[in-house]
């Protein structure tokens, strides 16, 4: 049995050129080429051409993703999802087609073809259908697999306070226990320091400022916060103000209290790191990518997603500043948690996220990074599938549970739907109220797959994310969660 490439025609085309003649050969003289995972080719810490960068964007607030990403057609997710959606049903005209690779699993042993975007995401729809976007279904925070009888009865292993905002948005930038240790993005900094060897800015970058996502477990790095267009210098930082501070730094030394030279310590660091960045900066504008024009292009405005993901582009192109050479980015935007008018203010983030994910993805591509920077667009918990309301305008969602993730990269084995795909149904399968879905695919293996890529070895995964020895290996077919180029893909064997 021979697994089929999990990646096009046209990206294998671009991806082979990086593969080492030897590597090449003697990966096909064993026909493994398309089994290796990122682990298992150990790449050089110190070649600074081997660079990866994980972005986290965070949709605070709970994403209504069952409008958008629709089930279409005749069959019956469609009529399951008009039944239970009620007055918030999208109807058909004006969403934007998916076509998909394969057809998506769903729960309980079907499978279908017919999905489609919501009406404002053209362009993510056009992501999809060229093989750069996938999505993740029904994923959501999970300690153990449960079932829906197991849920009723009260002997499932629930994740803690499992509707709350703020817990379930903490354990899914961690795990799903209490009580909270450190995020999977900060620990994976450290498990990848060797990759990582400039002291003097920190891998964990946000441009949202502090998170869960980026703490990490030994406190020996500190996320570096950058404002939303770039780097946020001291207020008032300039005249007389500016010698008295610098004045007062360069009078502090061995003999001073200790706290005293911690600031000092502090403070030079940080101005350090404002130049590095700011170099970084530079080089990006002097490259010649025209980020405002391609944004704008892309239908972008001046939002606060557009703004955050503009400056990361910006501080990817300008990397030769730093040797760290698999950064960790954090963005988190809000308005999410549309317990009204779920159909005007979704439909106004839908094109927000839309203009500013085609933004992104276009600028990365005109720097040569698109093949470099793997983004995950995820949020705590998905909304309840029936609404609150019997009034198309007013009506809106409550507080669910398992629900759609996105991947994009030209690592990702686009144009498909992993994991499996809720059936819809109401009152049965995994529906424990209102269709809050039970998820069928962990948090932590969704990103366990991430972390492999970035370089964490599959034998230390368990270390990064505890709870994962509870569930299937990701790594198996079985799982359908191959969403990174060479993995062998669930349904699609010769």
């Amino acid at each position: 049995m021979i697994y089929k490439q999990g990646i096009s025609r046209r990206k294998f085309l671009k991806n082979s050129s990086q593969y080492s003649l030897a590597t090449a050969v003697a990966a096909n003289s064993v026909g493994m080429l398309g089994l290796l995972n990122a682990s298992d080719v150990m790449a050089d810490p110190n070649d600074p051409n081997d660079y990866k960068a994980l972005v986290f964007i965070m949709l605070e607030g709970g994403n209504d993703c069952f409008n958008m990403i629709v089930p279409t057609g005749s069959g019956a997710l469609r009529t399951n999802y008009e039944l239970g959606r009620g007055v918030v049903a999208l109807p058909e005209e004006g969403l934007h087609s998916l076509n998909l690779v394969s057809p998506a699993k769903v729960h309980e042993g079907s499978d279908s073809s017919e999905f489609a975007m919501h009406p404002s995401c053209s362009a993510m729809a056009e992501l999809f259908n060229n093989q750069d976007l996938a999505v993740i279904c029904n994923a959501g925070n999970l300690v153990t697999p449960i079932s829906r009888e197991q849920y009723f009865s009260g002997v499932a292993d629930l994740p803690p306070q499992l509707y709350s905002h703020t817990d379930q948005e903490r354990q899914l930038q961690s795990e799903p226990t209490n009580p909270f240790i450190y995020g999977w993005g900060g620990r994976m900094a450290e498990m990848l320091t060797p990759y990582n060897t400039d002291n003097q800015v920190s891998p964990l970058i946000s441009i949202s400022g502090l998170n869960s996502f980026q703490v990490t477990r030994d406190s020996q790095i500190n996320t570096y916060a950058l404002g939303r267009d770039g780097v946020a210098p001291l207020y008032g930082f300039y005249g007389y103000r500016q010698a008295i501070v610098e004045s007062s730094m360069q009078s502090i030394d061995s003999s001073s209290h200790l706290m005293a030279q911690k600031y000092r310590d502090t403070f030079d660091s940080a101005q350090l790191a404002e130049t590095i960045v700011q170099g970084a900066f530079q080089e990006a504008e002097s490259s010649g990518v025209d980020y405002d024009g391609i944004f704008t292009a892309a239908g972008g405005t001046n939002s606060v997603l557009t703004r955050e993901l503009k400056t990361l582009a910006k501080m990817i192109a300008g990397r030769s500043n730093n040797n760290n050479n698999r950064p960790v980015y954090f963005i988190s935007v809000g308005g999410f948690d549309n317990h009204q008018k779920l159909l005007p203010d979704h439909e106004a983030l839908m094109a927000d996220l839309n203009a500013s994910l085609k933004g992104f993805r276009d600028c990365l591509d005109a720097q040569g990074d698109f093949d470099k920077v793997l983004t995950m667009v995820c949020s705590e918990f998905a909304r309840t599938f029936t609404p609150n309301g019997d009034d198309p305008v007013e009506s809106g969602t409550d507080h669910g549970w398992g629900g759609h993730m996105m991947v994009m990269g030209d690592m990702v084995n686009g144009g498909r739907f992993y994991g499996s795909h809720p059936n819809l149904a109401l009152d049965e399968g995994l529906d424990t109220d209102r269709g809050r879905w039970i998820p069928t695919t962990a948090n932590s293996q969704c990103a366990a797959i991430a972390a492999n890529w970035m370089g964490v070895a599959e034998s230390d995964l368990s270390g990064l994310f505890p709870t994962l020895d509870n569930f299937p290996n990701p790594f198996d077919i079985s799982e359908n969660l191959g969403f990174i180029n060479g993995a062998p893909i669930y349904g699609e064997l010769s």
